[in-house]
């Protein structure tokens, strides 16, 4: 497609819901989905994986699809990455998301194919958005969350989810029901890169590093994190196109294949500022501190072999161990963030101890 071709849903409030039924021109007969065709994405107006639809539309692009994403018509249009969507070959469609039907009506493109849900958290949410999939007997990938674990440590799919179920669960189960044989779903963990809106993920260690403060990290820092570029999540989730049938009534993880510990991405975010070393001190595992990811022992990551095995995604392009020092000098020294005093009142320095690890003690007393 060329250009974006901005639409407003809000208008369709008016119109009963009987009108929004997929038209004839939808309609498609079960096929073999190749890299062609029509993918929707229902974005939300950000916070969690919020910045995925702009990565994942170029993505799909980039696979011959056609691209329509139905915003949030809540979202800021001057914020990032909204204000980017110029950009894309995708055509945006602006919806109030409170209304079933209009969500419903934009969604019913001609020729779908693809629905990804990067909107709902809960079934009513995802309601009109399955309606349209049905419709035109399209795929539906669902982005949900792998905040639903209750396990610890390095985490397959098959680990045990909250009970009573989140929200994101209860809309796999509901695809599960309605659309079996036509759904995946997946659970993306910690996302950097840009446009993302959870700065801290490398923010907190830069922030530290620039002004010479002690990292208050749990335990002996040496626990797992996925930590994926935003790009190698949209790459993923795209995978999923032209392997529907081996994706259908799926779910998987969703991160990167290079995992790394606490204390890497703290000695990275030190070199990123030219320093030799990381000041990092052992905080009691379970407090609850300023740091951005689980304060637990055993940490808290997805491993994404499923993805890799089934989808037959090459895996992530992008290192967070390497890219630290490009987003220190292109992202955060631009932004002017490592000016001004650091509210340090959440990390705990107080309870901390020196860290021991397999070499020795390291650290500062504080």
């Amino acid at each position: 497609m060329g250009g974006s071709a901005f639409k407003l849903c809000l208008a369709a409030a008016a119109v009963g819901a009987g009108a929004f039924t997929a038209p004839a021109t939808s309609l498609r007969q079960p096929t073999s989905l190749g890299a062609s065709g029509h993918a929707v994405i229902v974005q939300n107006k950000g916070g969690g994986h919020g910045e995925i639809g702009y990565h994942l539309a170029k993505a799909l692009a980039a696979k011959d699809l056609d691209v329509t994403i139905v915003q949030d018509a809540s979202a800021k249009k001057e914020a990032l990455p909204f204000k980017l969507y110029d950009e894309l070959s995708a055509t945006v469609a602006w919806c109030d998301m409170g209304d079933a039907a209009a969500v419903e009506k934009a969604c019913a493109v001609d020729g779908l194919t693809h629905v990804y849900d990067n909107f709902a958290k809960s079934p009513a949410d995802a309601a009109p958005m399955m309606a349209a999939a049905k419709a035109s007997d399209a795929f539906y990938a669902f982005v949900s969350s792998a905040g639903m674990y209750t396990a610890k440590g390095i985490l397959k799919e098959e680990k045990k989810v909250k009970d009573p179920p989140t929200g994101q669960r209860e809309v796999e189960l509901a695809l599960e029901a309605d659309l079996a044989g036509k759904w995946c779903a997946f659970r993306p963990q910690y996302i950097y890169g840009p446009y993302t809106n959870k700065r801290d993920y490398l923010d907190w260690f830069l922030n530290r590093a620039a002004r010479d403060i002690p990292m208050a990290v749990p335990a002996d820092a040496q626990q797992p994190v996925s930590l994926t570029h935003c790009e190698d999540v949209a790459a993923l989730m795209a995978s999923v196109v032209g392997k529907e049938g081996a994706a259908a009534d799926q779910i998987f993880n969703c991160g990167t294949n290079k995992m790394c510990s606490y204390d890497d991405v703290c000695i990275a975010a030190a070199k990123a500022l030219g320093k030799s070393e990381a000041l990092v001190v052992a905080l009691p595992p379970d407090t609850k501190s300023s740091f951005p990811f689980r304060p637990n022992a055993e940490g808290f990551a997805v491993r994404v072999r499923k993805a890799m095995d089934v989808l037959e995604w090459p895996g992530a392009t992008h290192d967070v161990l390497a890219d630290l020092a490009g987003f220190y000098t292109e992202d955060y020294l631009a932004l002017g963030l490592d000016k001004g005093d650091l509210d340090t009142s959440k990390d705990m320095l107080d309870l901390c101890e020196n860290m021991v690890q397999d070499y020795g003690e390291r650290g500062v007393h504080v």
